[in-house]
């Protein structure tokens, strides 16, 4: 059994995974790094029958119909994944022609993509000619799934994985495996407590919003707007809603097979007020007292229009809920006080604080996940700092940290 890396590998992003075994060959992910300009993996090799993709997030799945060019080969998820996906890549398509970036793929292999992808539920299995693919919950986001492949040994590719729950998925389902192929995000970082963060959270709204302040939440439209929703429920503040997450609300709604408390979202949602088109963004800067919108990097949507209006009052705040990557306009922020947009260099004198509310297993949850499929050999990839989370799995397993490109026989 060889494993390729064509990306992801030694960093987070562009994560793709060849898996050879006898005569099978099928691909794990395949994504892209949205920086600029984007970065891509490499080429998929021919003979690829299918491709299992673990989410929906660009990293895993920003390269999809690029994996299905082949006339044969098919995509495998869930059926909320290649739902949201589709939202996603038809989004990143608008960017790279709005940015002036090469086209990855077209509108018609997007479209074609939809077509070759099959849409499992939650715990099916998916066959290979003679080999068993369960599926199993990764929690992360909904949708989220981990792969067992039970050919010549059994092999788990885990996506990303959480294995606690949050406000809108329960944790990861572990299954045991002879090889564990594991995302390593968190490796030698640990997370705060969730339920003390949540607080925390409140609390500086409320002091924010008490103060006379209007609260921007720039929140990624998956996962982050729902929990950040969730979270401030029942608080009872004026709570607007803009950007990409108003479609995966409903497309959660439609899917709650796949949420820890169906109910609870509903009832956040319904009780936030909603930006149906532009010209309620105005309503919602003299109304709200919370904006919660995309892009959770600051690098485009709704939010530079919130921020332009808010910026200069410093009674006003910008809680950033989710990482900000090196490039981005959330972490030119952090790092300088200033952010560049429409040709401007700001200065905003709002408060900016940040929260941890991470979808990714921390160090220690990695380690007992690890434990928990009890594994011969466990491959680290898509992290920074594998080696940290590598010196901790070395005590109990034989542990490999490939590089893109190289062949690794497992």
């Amino acid at each position: 059994m060889e494993i390729q890396f064509l990306g992801g590998a030694e960093q987070v992003g562009s994560l793709g995974m060849v898996l050879r075994d006898g005569t099978q060959k099928v691909l794990f992910d395949y994504g892209m790094t949205p920086s600029d300009p984007p970065e891509y993996p490499l080429p998929v090799p021919s003979g690829v029958s299918h491709c299992f993709l673990s989410h929906c997030h660009l990293d895993h799945s920003g390269m999809a119909p690029a994996a299905t060019r082949g006339p044969h080969t098919q995509m495998v998820t869930t059926d909320l994944t290649r739902t949201v996906a589709e939202l996603l890549l038809m989004d990143s398509l608008k960017i790279a022609r709005a940015e002036r970036y090469p086209e990855p793929f077209s509108y018609k292999e997007l479209k074609s993509w939809t077509s070759k992808t099959v849409g499992m539920r939650r715990k099916e299995s998916f066959k290979v000619n003679d080999v068993e693919v369960d599926l199993t919950s990764a929690g992360h986001v909904p949708g989220a799934a981990m792969f067992r492949w039970r050919g010549s040994k059994d092999l788990i590719f885990t996506g990303d994985v959480h294995t606690r729950p949050t406000h809108l998925v329960q944790g990861a389902e572990p299954l045991e495996a002879d090889i564990l192929v594991m995302e390593s995000t968190y490796a030698g970082r640990e997370h705060p407590d969730r339920a003390e963060e949540d607080d925390r959270f409140r609390k500086e709204v409320e002091t924010i919003v008490g103060g006379g302040g209007q609260v921007i939440v720039p929140a990624f439209a998956v996962g982050r707007t729902q929990e950040i929703l969730m979270t401030l429920a029942e608080c009872n503040y004026d709570i607007w809603v803009d950007g990409m997450g108003r479609a995966v609300n409903e497309i959660y709604l439609d899917n709650p097979s796949y949420l820890r408390d169906p109910r609870a979202l509903r009832r956040a949602i319904e009780s936030a007020y909603i930006v149906e088109a532009p010209y309620e963004r105005e309503t919602a800067l003299s109304e709200a007292e919370v904006i919660v919108t995309t892009g959770g990097m600051l690098d485009g949507g709704p939010v530079l229009h919130y921020l332009k209006a808010l910026h200069r009052n410093p009674k006003n705040a910008l809680f950033l809920v989710g990482f900000q990557v090196d490039g981005s306009n959330g972490r030119q922020l952090l790092d300088s006080g200033a952010i560049t947009f429409d040709e401007r260099t700001l200065r905003p004198k709002l408060q900016i604080k940040t929260f941890d509310f991470s979808s990714h297993a921390g160090h220690s949850d990695l380690v007992g996940l690890a434990k928990a499929v009890r594994p011969k050999t466990i491959v680290l990839m898509h992290g920074d700092h594998r080696e940290a989370l590598a010196e901790e799995l070395r005590k109990e397993f034989q542990v490999l940290m490939p590089m893109n490109g190289e062949t690794l026989t497992v």
